[in-house]
């Protein structure tokens, strides 16, 4: 054969086998991506249950934030200062009954 045409023959097989070698990383590029995707669906599923639990509490606790401006308005309604004060002082009382009952301890 002529030295031209063993040249040839000779940068074809290189060139194959550094196309092979690029397919072979192409493929491990791509098992690595496969396997990322397939974490971040576990991870997906897992968020999705965490999801699933908050907004299950956030139904339980529904009644009780629906009554939140109710209260508002019903604090807003104290004009009468006295019923204020009846109240106030009878939390403080009643605190103070509690504490004494409890051992009547100051702990620092």
């Amino acid at each position: 054969m002529s030295t031209v045409t063993e040249n040839d023959l000779k940068e074809l097989k290189e060139l194959i086998i550094d196309n092979n070698k690029t397919l072979e990383m192409i493929i491990n590029n791509q098992k690595v991506l496969e396997k990322g995707q397939a974490d971040l669906k576990e991870q997906l599923t897992g968020i999705d249950k965490r999801l699933a639990i908050v907004e299950t509490r956030l139904e339980d606790w529904k009644p009780s934030i629906d009554k939140i401006p109710d209260l508002a308005e019903k604090v807003g309604e104290l004009k009468n200062w006295r019923q204020f004060l009846i109240i106030t002082v009878t939390a403080v009382f009643s605190g103070f009954i509690g504490w004494f009952i409890r051992g009547g301890t100051f702990k620092p």
